[in-house]
C-alpha cells in the first residue's frame, strides 16, 4: 500500500491580498513599482500587517474585519497608529483613499527632511513632468510653464470636455495646487473627481449668493462643507484633515443665469502627484 502526500496548504493572508490589489493600482513614481514585506504594526498583533514599499516611502497596511488601517512610514518615522482609518476592504476605496489622504503628506514630510538634508532628489519639473507623461499618455497636450509667483512652475493641459487643467508646485513641496476652469457642466464634474464619495440623501445646501455659487454650492455640499466667503466665492473642503480644498471664483456676473456653458474657474489645494497620475484618465475626457 502506497502513501499519498498531500502538499501543505498555506491559508491566505488578507493584508497581502489586499496589498497584491493596492501595489497594482499605485502608480510607479520614477519608474519604481510597489513591493510588499511581511510586517507587524505597532498598535495591533491580533491582525495581518504587510508593508507596501516604494524607494524610500512605505505605507503599513493592517486587514480588519471590514476595516483597513494604514500608517505611513519614511527613515525614522515609524507609525505607532494608523494614519487611516476606512471602513472598508474595497481595493479601489481604499487606493483612492491612500493616494488622497495619504501620501501627500508622506511626500510633504519627505520632501521638508530632504530640504534639510540637501537638494531634493527630485525637483518640480522632474515631477511634473511624470504628471505630465500620465496626461500624454491618455493624448492630452501638456505644456509647461513659469508660474505667476517666485520659485513656482506649472503644468497645463486640456480635455475634450472644455475643461482646462493646470498643476503648479511651490518650492520643494510635492503637493500640487490645480485650477480647473471652463464650462461649469465640466468644471462642477472635474472637481468631484477629487473629493469623496457624494453623501447619501439630500444635502444641506448653504444659503449663498448668486446664481453660479448656487449651482456649484449645490453640488459641492454632497461631498463635504460649504460656505461663502466675504468676496462672494466658495470655500470648501472635506472636514478635518489633510485632503483637498479649495475655492470657487465668483461669476463675471453675478446676476446672469448658470447655463451649462457659463464660464467657472475652481481652485483645489492640498494634492499629491500620485492622485493627479492616478486621475489621469477622467482629467484628460
Amino acid at each position: 500500500m502506497t502513501s499519498t502526500a498531500t502538499a501543505t496548504v498555506r491559508p491566505v493572508c488578507p493584508a497581502r491580498t489586499l496589498a497584491q490589489a493596492l501595489a497594482a493600482r499605485l502608480p510607479l513614481r520614477a519608474g519604481l513599482p510597489w513591493t510588499i514585506e511581511p510586517y507587524r504594526a505597532w498598535w495591533t498583533v491580533r491582525y495581518p500587517t504587510v508593508r507596501l514599499v516604494q524607494g524610500g516611502r512605505a505605507l503599513v497596511l493592517v486587514a480588519r474585519p471590514w476595516e483597513t488601517q494604514v500608517g505611513w512610514q519614511l527613515p525614522d518615522r515609524e507609525p505607532y497608529r494608523p494614519d487611516l482609518h476606512l471602513e472598508s476592504i474595497s481595493p479601489a476605496v481604499v487606493a483612492r483613499e491612500v493616494m488622497r489622504l495619504v501620501l501627500p503628506v508622506l511626500d510633504d514630510e519627505a520632501a521638508g527632511r530632504a530640504e534639510k538634508d540637501g537638494p531634493r532628489v527630485m525637483g518640480r519639473l522632474e515631477l511634473l513632468n511624470e504628471i505630465g507623461h500620465a496626461m500624454r499618455m491618455q493624448g492630452a497636450a501638456t505644456y509647461n510653464r513659469i508660474g505667476l509667483l517666485p520659485n513656482t512652475s506649472t503644468l497645463a493641459w486640456s480635455a475634450p470636455s472644455g475643461a482646462r487643467y493646470s498643476a503648479t508646485l511651490h518650492g520643494t513641496s510635492p503637493v500640487a495646487d490645480v485650477q480647473i476652469q471652463g464650462p461649469v457642466r465640466a468644471v462642477e464634474k472635474a472637481v468631484t473627481y477629487f473629493l469623496p464619495p457624494a453623501a447619501e440623501g439630500r444635502p444641506e445646501i448653504p444659503r449663498v449668493r448668486g446664481r453660479l455659487q448656487r449651482r456649484l454650492a449645490a453640488v459641492l455640499a454632497r461631498h463635504g462643507q460649504v460656505e461663502q466667503t466675504d468676496q462672494g466665492g466658495l470655500a470648501f473642503s472635506t472636514g478635518y484633515g489633510p485632503g483637498p480644498y479649495g475655492y470657487a471664483t465668483p461669476a463675471a456676473d453675478a446676476k446672469a443665469r448658470a447655463h451649462d456653458t457659463t464660464p467657472a474657474s475652481i481652485d483645489l489645494h492640498n494634492v499629491g502627484a500620485d492622485f493627479l497620475i492616478s486621475l489621469a484618465p477622467q482629467l484628460c475626457r
